[in-house]
């Protein structure tokens, strides 16, 4: 960049204008990978929950059938 150029830039503050846009280009990377980790983490915390509901489920399911067949046994001795 020529000299002349390169003062007028200083002399509007421009150079300035352009650190402040570096600077905000940054933050906003910071915080879109701060915003990223914490969608990760929830997520991750998420699919955590619904495997513990998963395998709660199973768990009612498999206590349900054993009263089911339990029933049914009793009901068949009586005859």
């Amino acid at each position: 960049m020529s000299d002349d150029k390169e003062s007028k830039i200083k002399s509007l503050g421009l150079d300035e204008a352009l650190e402040d846009l570096k600077f905000l280009a940054q933050k906003v990377s910071d915080m879109s990978k701060d915003l990223a980790q914490k969608a990760s983490e929830q997520a991750e915390s998420a699919t955590d929950k619904m495997g513990d509901i998963v395998e709660a489920t199973g768990e009612i399911l498999i206590s349900a059938g054993e009263t089911i067949k339990s029933t049914k046994n009793m009901f068949d001795d009586k005859k």
